[in-house]
């Protein structure tokens, strides 16, 4: 309902003053009759503006009282009572102001789509909306218009005097206690209370009763007596009660013995800054501290062990082959393992160490009071024994191990940066050597990661730069005695270094990624020097060329296999794809499918290493395989371990049974050549009949025809 109009002018002329908005949503013209109006794009103003361009509090328009008369007039504020300017600020009629008295046509511009006018009129049928055109002055109507005091003529009339007066005016109503939202209070020196606005009566009701025995004067005197003592007027406290947090402002108002509290209610932004806190120091997963937060808790620990000469240990810890779990299961499934690592962690620490997650399937820990490296090693001890036990996620029981390194403090490093660095070094040794163990820094691994860095970045080059090299090793038959087969193997001519065999490096591809790289330019390779070799006229091989588990779960493997073969002219039953067992039942069900197109292209297949991975013969009799490959291990000691000779039966018996031939790898010696033999192998290959070679030198072995007994 609008506000009646004002007829306090005279009783023969009413006068209205009205406020025409514009803004995105279209026009609306307000009759302003209120003492005060907030404007702004929150709902909750007196006048909304609607455009999200506008701040939320964007003016403030107080009604003025004029000297001398019964009528008034109306000033706009930029921002709100409590000081706090506009964004954009405000514009009248093109010109920047804080603070201004409107006159009758006074155009406000809020932002580049929100203005208003301010008009006063006679009736309200005078209003005008933007783009009204403006009608003629008839000689009764100018008549009439003079014979009433609008605010601009009275402004024009009082000249100096009236400024004056409503710049005192707007003092007073600005900071005027009634007007502000926030409670206030005033005491005196006894405590007796003297002023309450009505926002402090409806935030504390009891107040009135209470007196000085309500809570929120439980610090106030203390601050009062800080101030009498100091050189300050104001002062600021805080006080909890009833659930909310209050903040207050305690300004002792000098030779009045009166002390004025202005106080907020910060709940909300308190409890908004502690999430904002918790969430920049915690991951959000587990709900450990994060990277930041754990520098932060070591470096506090190290000030203290500086001065009380304690040792701490450092501990990165890394789970293995977790990117497995991620692969096969899904991420939300890794979420959820990382989530019960967190806690079966928690549970093995002891009162006063910390963990942290450090980044992805990384945590990092620090242990107080460690006496000794051995005390630090029963301690890792018990962080893997917390792994020994399956982790059930869905309906999957999971057994996972971890890799953890360990750096003890001062004696490894006398800062953050160093600790963790070589706590990490550690953990990396731990790998290498195998996993699902730990390691404790020692200096010389410095010197191992400096080689490894330098070897991963001279690898890059390698690729490029024709350093590496492909050789062969002959398999023969073992009923003729020839040659019928070779098996591609890598080498690497490192520029310093000399020929560097494939456990040298191998490993560093898979880490890096550059295995997928390496391994389609050593098939594309050895596929073209087969060609190569056949149209020379030698006999026609069986080439044998290892995938690795990175290579063959690429999307275009097979389209890419299938473009080498097209390129180098390689007929596809000249070549054999092996595979080791554990990469074909990492997802044996998709790879079963994949099997299946390769053989279906012609391609031959052999299952390498056979026996040292899953031997799982329910899923073996559904491969699409060839070849079964006995496993070096197990010939080594054949003549004189009679499991491993027992081993070698098995596989030569089951291989038979499914129609497959079988390889025996590592032959070096004639027993055990004679022993393979006499156990119906259909082929072996090994530094008896020849070590891996060049192309060239295989080359002449063709020509030669050699029979190898």
């Amino acid at each position: 309902m609008e506000p009646k109009a004002d007829t306090t002018v005279s009783e023969r002329h009413q006068v209205y003053h009205y406020l025409v908005i514009e803004d995105p949503e279209g026009q609306c013209k307000f009759l302003l009759g209120s003492t005060t109006y907030s404007l702004g794009r929150n709902s909750t103003n007196g006048i909304a503006l609607r455009s999200n361009t506008v701040s939320r509090q964007h003016a403030i328009l107080l009604r003025l009282p004029i000297p001398k008369t019964s009528t008034y007039m109306f000033r706009i504020l930029d921002g709100n009572l409590q000081g706090k300017r506009s964004t954009n600020g405000l514009f009248i009629n093109g010109e920047r102001r804080s603070s201004h008295i409107l006159m009758n046509g006074d155009e406000i511009v809020f932002s580049g789509d929100t203005r208003a006018c301010y008009q006063v009129v006679s009736h309200p049928s005078e209003v005008r909306m933007f783009g009204d055109p403006i009608a003629p002055v008839s000689d009764d109507d100018s008549a009439d218009m003079t014979s009433f005091d609008s605010p601009s003529t009275l402004v024009h009339q009082s000249g100096n005097e009236l400024v004056a007066y409503n710049e005192e005016v707007l003092a007073r109503l600005a900071s005027f206690p009634e007007l502000n939202p926030n409670p206030i209070l005033e005491v005196n020196m006894s405590g007796a209370i003297t002023y309450i606005n009505p926002a402090a009566i409806e935030q504390f009701p009891d107040l009135q009763d209470l007196g000085a025995k309500h809570p929120i004067f439980v610090n106030l005197f203390d601050a009062v007596a800080k101030l009498q003592n100091g050189s300050q007027e104001v002062t600021v406290c805080e006080i909890e009660f009833g659930g909310h947090i209050f903040e207050q402002f305690i300004h002792l108002i000098p030779g009045n013995d009166l002390v004025r509290s202005y106080i907020a209610d910060i709940t909300e932004r308190r409890r908004s800054q502690e999430i904002i806190q918790y969430q920049a120091s915690h991951d959000l997963l587990t709900g450990l501290p994060n990277r930041a937060n754990f520098n932060d808790c070591l470096t506090t620990a190290m000030d203290q062990a500086q001065r009380t000469g304690e040792k701490l240990a450092v501990v990165f810890l890394d789970l293995d082959r977790f990117k497995l779990i991620n692969d096969s299961l899904g991420h939300s499934s890794g979420d959820r393992l990382l989530q019960d690592v967190c806690k079966r962690l928690r549970h093995y620490l002891r009162q006063g160490d910390v963990i942290a997650r450090w980044g992805g399937d990384e945590f990092t820990m620090m242990l107080r009071n460690v006496t000794s490296s051995e005390h630090t090693a029963t301690i890792s001890e018990r962080i893997l024994k917390a792994f020994e036990e399956p982790f059930q996620c869905s309906e999957h029981e999971l057994y996972i191990s971890t890799s953890v390194g360990i750096s003890i403090y001062p004696q490894d490093g006398e800062d953050v940066e160093t600790l963790i660095k070589n706590a990490d070094t550690a953990m990396y040794r731990a790998k290498e050597i195998g996993r699902n163990t730990f390691q404790l820094y020692r200096s010389n691994m410095d010197e191992s990661s400096i080689r490894k860095l330098a070897l991963e970045n001279s690898l890059y080059k390698a690729l490029k730069g024709d350093e590496l090299l492909v050789y062969y090793q002959p398999q023969v038959n073992l009923c003729a005695g020839q040659m019928v087969g070779v098996e591609a193997l890598i080498r690497w001519q490192h520029p310093t270094r000399g020929l560097l065999q494939p456990d040298e490096f191998i490993y560093l591809a898979e880490e890096t990624g550059l295995i997928i790289s390496i391994g389609y330019w050593m098939l594309r390779m050895a596929c073209a020097q087969n060609r190569a070799w056949q149209d020379a006229g030698l006999p026609k091989l069986r080439l044998g060329v290892n995938l690795s588990a990175q290579q063959f779960k690429q999307p275009d493997f097979i389209p890419t296999l299938a473009c080498i073969l097209a390129e180098t002219g390689l007929e596809p039953q000249y070549l054999d794809i092996e595979l080791t067992e554990s990469v074909v039942m990492e997802d044996v069900q998709e790879n079963i499918a994949k099997l299946h197109q390769i053989r279906e292209m012609g391609i031959s297949l052999s299952i390498d290493d056979f026996g040292t991975g899953y031997s799982s013969l329910s899923y073996l009799k559904r491969l699409p395989i060839n070849v079964l490959k006995i496993h070096q291990s197990f010939v080594k000691d054949i003549t004189t371990n009679p499991n491993d000779l027992a081993i070698a039966i098995s596989i030569v018996t089951l291989a038979h049974n499914l129609n497959l031939k079988v390889i025996a790898e590592g032959v070096e010696t004639v027993d055990q050549m004679e022993l393979l033999r006499s156990l119906k192998c259909d082929e072996m290959q090994g530094f008896l009949f020849n070590r891996p070679i060049p192309p060239t030198e295989l080359a002449e072995l063709l020509v030669t025809q050699r029979c190898f007994w």
